[in-house]
């Protein structure tokens, strides 16, 4: 029989675990940024959500805030298993099935991709945030599942967000190991 953990001590270990992720997203972010734009920042600390601080603070006032596309992987996965699917059965050329199935698939998880990426950004621009100097949105995608044309589509024509307060908004796609970055929108 396992160990019994109280509830306070669960939830404990998932913000650590939370906090531990968010100053590794910060830092490959600023790794990608920094070779794009040729800057420097470096990540100093976490932010202290207790005081309203972005989630990372780092060098040359530049403050930044993290929100993932997804909440978990369960929901990447009906995002994007669909698509999956409908692309396997469209190789199978036993498959009596069109191509409209998998136009319509690409399409609802696209929109969906687009729907959670929205909602998570106006949610930050909801949110008060005491720091100095820049402040940058970074939403990101870690689970691998969002396909690049999906990106595209967004950026070209799914935004539907107002920015009121971050300096930039970045996109962050990890996949096999590699992260890329898009710039979403610049005051």
């Amino acid at each position: 029989m396992l160990p019994k953990k109280s509830i306070k001590e669960d939830r404990s270990s998932r913000e650590i675990d939370y906090k531990l992720s968010e100053k590794e997203t910060c830092k490959v972010f600023l790794k990608e940024y920094n070779k794009k734009n040729k800057e420097d920042y470096r990540f100093i600390s976490i932010g202290d959500p207790i005081k309203e601080e972005p989630s990372c603070i780092c060098t040359d006032n530049l403050n930044i805030e993290i929100t993932p596309v997804y909440y978990n992987k369960d929901e990447a996965k009906a995002t994007w298993g669909l698509v999956k699917l409908m692309k396997k059965r469209a190789k199978n050329n036993h498959n009596n099935r069109n191509n409209k199935d998998k136009k319509d698939c690409l399409t609802e998880a696209t929109q969906m991709f687009c729907d959670s990426l929205n909602e998570r950004i106006n949610n930050k621009n909801e949110k008060k945030y005491n720091h100095n100097g820049k402040l940058f949105l970074i939403v990101e995608e870690g689970v691998g599942l969002t396909e690049k044309e999906a990106v595209e589509y967004y950026i070209n024509q799914g935004k539907k967000f107002t920015n009121n307060i971050f300096g930039e908004i970045w996109l962050m796609l990890q996949s096999a190991g590699h992260y890329k970055i898009y710039l979403l929108d610049k005051k």
